[in-house]
This record gives structure tokens, sequence and C-alpha cells, in this order.
């Protein structure tokens, strides 16, 4: 009895739960999340795209002059950036072929393996694709010190190598938010 009596004491000094979410909230908050991984996806496509289409320009009218260390590390950068493209479309559509219309586990089990694929992407490719736009951009700058005042050199070498500290910065951010993810489902399975 003394153990009964034991648990007893236990449950009751639990905190008051003040959870008080109906299932028609829980399936709105998990359709808002839905919405905002997929405008995470878009808004990395888009910008991304934006900067692949203006390089790309910058690479056509440049070309056709001649064929250089500077035109060669343009192309790896597109290279990269195109890469990256095809990689978010792709989750985009994996992320879409999730059906919330499953069981939990069911539900789980799928999204685990879209979390698995974007594992992948983040430790092989993501790393592959960094340091090839990086020493893209670093054949870059030997044309730019040529090209340009010492001041803005500086400031392209500034930017530049700070752009890919910074971007290394929000995308180790979001490896951990997606791998905590990844670590949540593995629990429920």
């Amino acid at each position: 009895m003394k153990t009964f009596e034991n648990l007893q004491d236990i449950w009751n000094q639990q905190p008051a739960s003040n959870i008080t979410k109906t299932s028609a909230e829980l399936i709105k908050k998990g359709e808002n999340h839905i919405k905002k991984i997929k405008s995470n996806h878009i808004g990395t496509i888009a910008i991304i795209g934006t900067t692949t289409v203006l390089l790309i320009a910058y690479f056509i009218w440049i070309a056709k002059y001649s064929f250089t260390i500077f035109t060669t590390g343009l192309s790896l950068m597109i290279c990269t950036m195109l890469l990256r493209i095809i990689l978010e479309l792709i989750s985009i559509k994996k992320f879409n072929a999730l059906k919330i219309e499953t069981s939990l586990l069911e539900y789980s089990k799928n999204a685990a393996s879209f979390y698995k694929w974007r594992k992948s992407i983040h430790f092989i490719a993501t790393p592959i694709i960094y340091i090839v736009y990086t020493i893209g951009f670093s054949l870059l700058i030997p044309t730019f010190y040529k090209q340009f005042s010492t001041p803005f050199f500086i400031y392209l070498l500034v930017s530049g190598y700070g752009f890919l500290i910074v971007f290394g910065f929000f995308l180790r951010r979001k490896l951990k938010h997606e791998m905590s993810i990844l670590s949540f489902l593995k629990n429920i399975e």
C-alpha cells in the first residue's frame, strides 16, 4: 500500500495541465507548419534562382569575349546553384508526397524518411556544393584584383567571403532544426 501512496503523492505534485487545444486547433497548427516548410523551400529556390539568373546573364555577357579562369569560376558557381535548385525541387516533391490523412505512426515514418533525405542533402551534397561554390568565387578574385580599385576589391572580398560565412551559420542553424525534427520523429516510431 505504501507504493500506491507514493505514486499518488507524485501524481498529486504534478502541475495542473493547461493544455486546452482542440483537435481542430492542432490540425490548423499542423497545416500552418506545412505551409511554412513549403514556403521555406520556395523562398530558397527563389533566392538561389534569382542569383543564378543574374550570374548566367553576366556569364553570357562576359563569356562572349573570352573563356578564362574568371568564366570557369562563374561556371562553377552557376552549376552549384542549379544543383541546389534541383535538390530543393526534389525536396518539395518528396514533402508534397507526405499525406497527413494517414495514421500518426505512418505519417511519422514517412516524415522521418523525408528528413533522412534532407539529412543526406545537408551532410553530403551541401558541403560539396559549398566548397565548389567557394572555389568558384575564389577563381574570380584575381580578375577582381586587376579590374577594380583597392577599396572596391576589399569590399568584394569582405562581402563575398562574409556572405559565405554568414550563410554557413544560417545553414548550420537550419540543419540543427531539421535534425531535431528527425530525432523527434524517430522517437515516435
